[in-house]
């Protein structure tokens, strides 16, 4: 076990602190031996069209593609690189589901703990909503309340407005995505554990993990790349159809956030900052229980409640399916309509694909589908120790 988890180390080390697999990103030649046909086709369409964005395609700890593509910000003249700092939103949520779990390995919640006990002002219609029931999108909080994700939201206002707002649906019942729910484990975390949201993952999940370029406010950002986004123009639409035209959205640190990271409508649910190598990262501490239990991996990848699309489950900020004959596939996405990112780890195969992209009209879904399924083209080779 302990050569597995050093090996798994050094790749994502070489990963975020070498451009050891990477090609420009204007080049078309890819190296045959290490990447199979299907994902050389790829690679050399997505330099023809003028993708931007990053890649990794990584199966048993062997990089099959990892490449950076187009540019990061087109009006400050960079180019991405597998060091850009990327939106990853939604992603955010494992990171607060585990967060989530861990409080409950120190012993300060259990997952049937009710609102009740953390918010004594909680209502009626929501002191009984336990935080399983918040994990699994089945507490009837609703996705989003008023504002949007920048909206000046302190922790204070969002939770009157969280405990003033009607439930979509009676706790329990049924699976209703919420994000605002998710920023309610965010204020859990705060007071289970007497830090900051970010302060608690940064100490008890990132730091033990090796990752250092991941969070909200924590990170030095001034000595990163950071990748600009881009979104349709008001008037790139013809007939319903995007003609591709994009102006600039900017990053998320040219938004208004507060001193610890995005305002309350964002914070916890949505908004991480992190690079392909810390996803990376990210992903092995898991396989490896670096950073949880094998009881809390295990928990964090059941496949607890049913979600409205046949056959997918939700688990604890993970999303888990059949994948055919590639086995099951945990995964999750994230995107605020301009940065569009997607994770997903098929166990059966060892297989991690990691896609993002700057220009979520232009290139989402259609390039992340047609990786996939370059991908699925190849006949992997059972894993063997």
């Amino acid at each position: 076990m302990l050569h597995k988890i050093l090996k798994r180390s050094l790749v994502c080390m070489l990963i975020c602190g070498t451009a050891l697999f990477l090609l420009p990103a204007s080049s078309t030649e890819i190296t045959e031996e290490i990447v199979p046909a299907e994902l050389r086709h790829w690679h050399q369409q997505a330099v023809t069209d003028g993708f931007d964005g990053l890649v990794l395609v990584m199966q048993a700890d062997k990089p099959l593609l990892l490449q950076a593509y187009g540019m990061a910000d087109y009006e400050a003249s960079k180019a991405f690189t597998i060091e850009t700092v990327f939106d990853i939103g939604s992603l955010t949520k494992q990171f607060t589901a585990a967060a989530i779990l861990k409080l409950q390995e120190q012993g300060k919640l259990q997952l049937d703990n009710t609102l009740g006990r953390f918010f004594p002002e909680a209502g009626d219609d929501k002191k009984t909503i336990t935080l399983h029931q918040l994990l699994t999108h089945t507490s009837g909080i609703v996705n989003n309340l008023s504002g949007g994700d920048y909206s000046k939201v302190s922790r204070s206002t969002f939770i009157k407005r969280l405990f003033r707002s009607k439930l979509d649906t009676t706790p329990g019942s049924a699976f209703s995505y919420s994000n605002a729910g998710y920023a309610v484990l965010g204020l859990v975390i705060e007071r289970a554990s007497g830090q900051s949201y970010e302060q608690y993952v940064h100490q008890h999940l990132l730091k033990p993990a090796g990752i250092a370029h991941t969070g909200y406010r924590i990170p030095n950002w001034r000595n990163l790349p950071l990748a600009a986004g881009y979104e349709l123009k008001p008037d790139s639409w013809w007939g319903g159809k995007a003609d591709g035209s994009s102006q600039r959205w900017g990053t998320p640190l040219e938004k208004p956030w507060d001193k610890d990271g995005p305002w309350w409508n964002l914070h916890a649910n949505g908004g991480f900052l992190s690079t392909i190598g810390d996803l990376c990262r990210w992903q092995q501490a898991l396989q490896t229980e670096t950073v949880l239990s094998k009881a809390s991996t295990t928990l964090l990848f059941t496949p607890h409640v049913a979600t409205p699309r046949a056959g997918s489950f939700y688990g604890y900020g993970w999303i888990i399916e059949p994948a055919g004959q590639y086995g099951k596939v945990v995964r999750h996405g994230g995107s605020n309509g301009i940065f569009t990112a997607d994770m997903r780890y098929y166990t059966d195969k060892q297989l991690l694909i990691i896609f993002m992209t700057n220009n979520d009209s232009r290139f989402f879904p259609a390039y992340r589908d047609s990786l996939i399924t370059a991908v699925m083209q190849n006949r992997f080779a059972t894993i063997t120790d």
